[in-house]
């Protein structure tokens, strides 16, 4: 059985790739100088930014929500996969 903990880190892995895909330019993006670099400290930013930008709360684009995407994965680990083992 995998632990809440490392299913919580693939999840969210999953959705930043996901939001890297559909969004584009979040994580891996072009900087001043004009090359290309991956940055991390955006991709955690857009974690928390549906606790300040209400329009990440619109049904369309749920789907970017990490708050509701962890919320869904949490009930979906305790109610099906805990109670299978």
């Amino acid at each position: 059985m995998i632990s809440l903990t490392l299913f919580l880190l693939i999840i969210t892995l999953l959705f930043l790739i996901y939001v890297e895909y559909s969004v584009g330019n979040v994580i891996y993006r072009v900087v001043a100088s004009g090359e290309k670099k991956l940055n991390i400290f955006n991709g955690l930013s857009f974690l928390i930014e549906p606790l300040k930008n209400s329009f990440l709360w619109n049904w369309k684009v749920l789907d970017l929500n990490y708050i509701v995407i962890i919320s869904l994965s949490t009930i979906f680990y305790k109610n099906i996969l805990t109670s299978t083992s």
